[in-house]
């Protein structure tokens, strides 16, 4: 009488875990695509250094936080490129915040998961601050991307100047980036108006 009752216990047991689905095979998880979350750019110097940080971690997330947008911002981000790309890719004259992410997803697709592009900033002076609500960085960049296209180079350099200001939740953002070439057809306007035309 007591092995039967401790039989019963058993199969109920047993019953139970099948039931809350213990032993069966779970599909693997999906590798973390969206990269480390960055700290809030609550400085303009934060945000210069989350800008390198996303660039190089393919961080389509973190990238897309720093520009301004009308949501949080007094501002809309704009884009100047230099002379030359303004030329070739007349849709610089509508260049926003969405078109600048897209064209980052662009780069981030055609490297793959294997490769990581690298960036470095040197900074032509120090920073300017306007009062407390804005900053100015003038910086030589010097980029590489290690994409697969025959018809472009995979390294940029020219010179660029971020005016930045924080938004309604003292968030710093990029609203204005002017480019500059200084080597034909390498210039980050180049990289963006190739990547953003195909």
């Amino acid at each position: 009488m007591h092995s039967k009752a401790t039989l019963i216990v058993l199969f109920l047991f047993v019953l139970c875990l099948s039931a809350c689905g213990i032993f069966e095979t779970r599909d693997p998880e999906s590798p973390d695509t969206s990269n480390e979350t960055l700290p809030p750019a609550t400085t303009p110097d934060y945000l210069m250094s989350n800008f390198t940080t996303a660039f190089m971690q393919k961080n389509v997330q973190e990238y897309e936080k720093l520009f301004a947008d009308t949501v949080t911002h007094s501002r809309s981000f704009v884009f100047v490129p230099n002379q030359s790309a303004a030329a070739t890719y007349p849709f610089f004259t509508e260049w926003d915040k969405t078109a600048e992410s897209n064209y980052f997803k662009k780069i981030v697709n055609e490297i793959g998961p294997s490769s990581s592009p690298q960036i470095s900033f040197t900074y032509a002076n120090d920073p300017v601050l306007y009062h407390s609500d804005s900053a100015f960085y003038t910086v030589d960049y010097n980029i590489f991307v290690p994409h697969k296209r025959a018809d472009l180079t995979t390294k940029f350099v020219g010179r660029s100047e971020f005016y930045l200001s924080p938004d309604k939740n003292n968030i710093w953002t990029i609203y204005r980036w002017v480019d500059f070439e200084t080597n034909k057809d390498s210039s980050w306007s180049e990289l963006k108006g190739q990547f953003y035309s195909q």
